[in-house]
């Protein structure tokens, strides 16, 4: 770093150079950033342009009182909004409830699926055998049973 600083104060060239390009890119910045300042005002001033003269008896009789009402009516909105963010958070409380409890039935489900398949099962293998026992009464042979 005391390179640098040594460089550009022995090259005065060097240290015009690296100025203007700071100077360049704080150009550019800011003009974005008046941009935006300045399309925010036209907005602002259309707005108010409209409910100027489409409601005049509604029109603020000072500027204070205009800041005022503002002021009350941003902190309506504003508890307005908490209360939103609330309930949106006990909702999803309530959705992550219900996704356990879904869960919890899906599991008791697959348990009961998999003994009823178990059964089945045995069911069938019982069915084989009482298949080849008649077999072998009737026919005199083991029966092939079906596969």
């Amino acid at each position: 770093m005391q390179e640098f600083i040594r460089m550009v104060s022995e090259n005065p060239l060097t240290a015009i150079g690296i100025a203007f390009v700071v100077i360049l890119i704080l150009y550019f910045f800011l003009m974005k950033l008046i941009k935006v300042a300045l399309i925010l005002l036209i907005i602002a001033v259309a707005i108010g342009g409209y409910f100027y003269f489409k409601y005049p008896e509604n029109r603020p009789a000072d500027l204070g009182e205009a800041v005022e009402k503002a002021i009350t009516e941003t902190g309506r909105v504003l508890e307005k909004g908490k209360e939103a963010v609330e309930k949106g958070r006990e909702m999803i409380g309530k959705g992550k409830e219900a996704l356990e409890k879904g869960k919890e039935i899906i599991d008791r489900g697959k348990d009961a699926l998999e003994k009823r398949i178990g059964k089945g099962k045995e069911a069938v293998d019982k069915g084989k055998g009482a298949a080849d026992e008649i077999g072998k009464i009737i026919g005199g042979e083991k029966g092939t049973g079906s596969k």
